[in-house]
């Protein structure tokens, strides 16, 4: 029996050169390659046609969201896409990556939870949260247990994205839309 590898989208808001939110977001991504579960598909917001994102959010088995915390909430532009997609995001698994402010990003996550909730998501309970300082100029985390933790993450994201890939293969989502 073949297993196919599961698509992954890594979602982000903007890769530009030098961002804290590109290292995080290109460290995760080498670490989704390295977990041979997942083939990933990196989509930046900033850079996406906005007819495409849809498309590519129903393609994948699996989203991670990589974003910052500003005032105790996630960005505006991301809600926007989110909502721009809307049935895509049924029954499908998703994970966050999150960075900035005293609690590491955790609570954009929080909030994410919530949306996603509403959008029939299946959010993965545990979170990467991160500083600044978390990582080396070189775009690597300083403490050790970090790889392990993604590894983690994506071991458990894979756990829920075959089933339910499986599950909307068969039988549509029952939603009222």
């Amino acid at each position: 029996m073949t297993v196919h590898p599961l698509r992954l989208a890594v979602l982000t808001r903007n890769l530009e050169p030098g961002r804290f939110g590109t290292t995080v977001t290109e460290w995760f991504e080498r670490a989704a390659e390295r977990h041979n579960e997942f083939k990933p598909d990196l989509i930046d917001l900033s850079a996406v046609p906005p007819a495409e994102l849809p498309v590519r959010i129903a393609e994948a088995d699996a989203i991670v969201v990589v974003t910052a915390e500003y005032n105790h909430a996630y960005p505006g532009d991301l809600k926007t896409a989110i909502d721009a997609v809307r049935q895509p995001w049924f029954g499908k698994p998703i994970a966050f990556v999150v960075y900035g402010g005293r609690s590491r990003g955790l609570r954009a996550a929080e909030q994410l939870r919530l949306v996603f909730g509403e959008l029939h998501a299946v959010t993965i309970r545990d979170t990467l949260g991160f500083h600044e300082d978390d990582f080396t100029p070189a775009g690597e985390p300083l403490d050790p247990t970090t790889n392990t933790a993604a590894h983690t993450l994506l071991t458990q994201l894979a756990w829920w994205s075959r089933p339910l890939r499986d599950a909307r293969a068969t039988t549509p989502y029952p939603s009222h839309g």
